[in-house]
């Protein structure tokens, strides 16, 4: 009996020491820019319009709304307005700051960052088609209650 309870103590304790020491999956190594392709936008639905605002782009040359590059193999670093200095903001977010689908159909990201105003903004990056998206969810409380959303094409930075 001592003998087992030995065997599961090693046992145990190596499959937890296996499991603490273990390192999130690597992110691919991709550094691209972002440029809105459409947004749309529309009041949460218990207010009492219905309406859906759709912007599909305009002629003038694209702005770079994001870069996008993976730094060390475990950082996303996130550019917003990389060419604009003025408003040119930039974090990262780790591995396992991250959900992660890299399943054999999906090779996607995403993440939550809260905004002032209470809105809550939700990330997505699709590394196979270079596709980023947004979403603003405002509260309920404020002027511009609703949900936006942001889809931008991306293409890999030279």
């Amino acid at each position: 009996m001592k003998t087992l309870s030995l065997g599961f103590l090693l046992v145990l304790s190596a499959l937890s020491s296996a499991h603490a020491q273990r390192s999130p999956e690597t992110l691919p190594p991709v550094t691209v820019d972002c440029y809105q392709s459409f947004a749309a936008k529309t009041p949460l639905p218990e207010l009492p319009s219905k309406e859906i605002a759709i912007d599909g782009g305009n002629l003038d040359t694209p702005l770079v709304r994001y870069r996008l590059q993976v730094a060390d193999k475990r950082t996303l670093k996130i550019i917003k307005d990389p060419d604009r200095a003025a408003y040119r903001t930039e974090h990262g977010k780790s591995v396992w700051e991250i959900k992660r689908d890299f399943t054999s159909l999906h090779r996607v990201v995403g993440w939550r960052e809260e905004l002032p105003g209470g809105i809550v903004r939700l990330f997505t990056f699709d590394f196979e088609d270079l596709l980023l998206s947004t979403v603003d969810i405002s509260p309920a409380r404020s002027i511009a209650a609703g949900i936006e959303l942001h889809v931008m094409r991306c293409s890999k930075s030279i």
